[in-house]
């Protein structure tokens, strides 16, 4: 028992003595990590763009959201970013006759417009791969996590790019793993192709994070990035 003792004892000297300070993430109770890019902190939208070009964004800020204008076109990220950690915050109106992807339909993307997983109210639905939560057109969630219409709720994203050799082969696919409102709904899923467009070409370098709009009153707020 004392010989147990003593090689334990060893081990934590070894580990203390060479632990090196590491700079806090957190200083109290901020909700955003140091090291983060802040995308949107409730008071405008200077680290985004209207996509495809250098115009604002034409979504309004107010009351510390961003909520889409239908019509004004998606918003993308000044930045790219490749592989990365993404917290967003959103919101979907209560439509109660709207029925489908009429239901409050928005979509977060990363590297462009290539890889989505879906917004929308999918509430107490069986969900498919076109519910809230899916890797559009892909892979529905392992588990609806809904919250109702009206209320805010959170993704919390691990994303993975694809990979490729020298020569422009993919040798590995684009993976993400999606905690939505806390529940783990994909676990390092693989995403095969583009979702909007399962035949279009992989993008080979960073791309912004895009937010779409598709028409609806979908609000954004507390968005922030960890580039990995």
């Amino acid at each position: 028992m004392k010989g147990l003792v003593v090689v334990f004892g060893l081990a934590a000297m070894v580990t203390l003595s060479g632990g090196v300070a590491a700079e806090p993430l957190f200083l109290g109770a901020e909700l955003t990590p140091r090291d983060a890019v802040v995308l949107f902190d409730g008071k405008d939208l200077s680290q985004w763009v209207k996509c495809g070009t250098d115009q604002p964004a034409g979504w309004k800020v107010e009351n510390g959201y961003t909520q889409v204008v239908p019509g004004t076109g998606d918003i993308c990220t000044k930045r790219s970013f490749s592989d990365c950690q993404l917290h967003i915050e959103f919101r979907v109106p209560l439509m109660p006759e709207a029925r489908g992807q009429a239901r409050g339909n928005s979509g977060v993307f990363f590297m462009g417009w290539t890889y989505e997983i879906q917004v929308l109210d999918s509430y107490g639905l069986q969900p498919g791969n076109g519910d809230c939560g899916a890797i559009y057109s892909i892979t529905p969630p392992m588990v609806n996590a809904a919250r109702p219409p009206e209320q805010w709720q959170t993704f919390d994203m691990v994303f993975h790019a694809p990979k490729f050799d020298d020569k422009g082969k993919k040798t590995a696919n684009a993976r993400i793993t999606v905690l939505w409102n806390g529940v783990l709904i994909h676990d390092d899923a693989q995403i095969p192709s583009p979702t909007p467009d399962h035949s279009a070409a992989e993008p080979t370098g960073p791309g912004p994070i895009e937010l779409q709009d598709h028409g609806y009153l979908v609000r954004y707020r507390n968005m922030w990035v960890r580039p990995l």
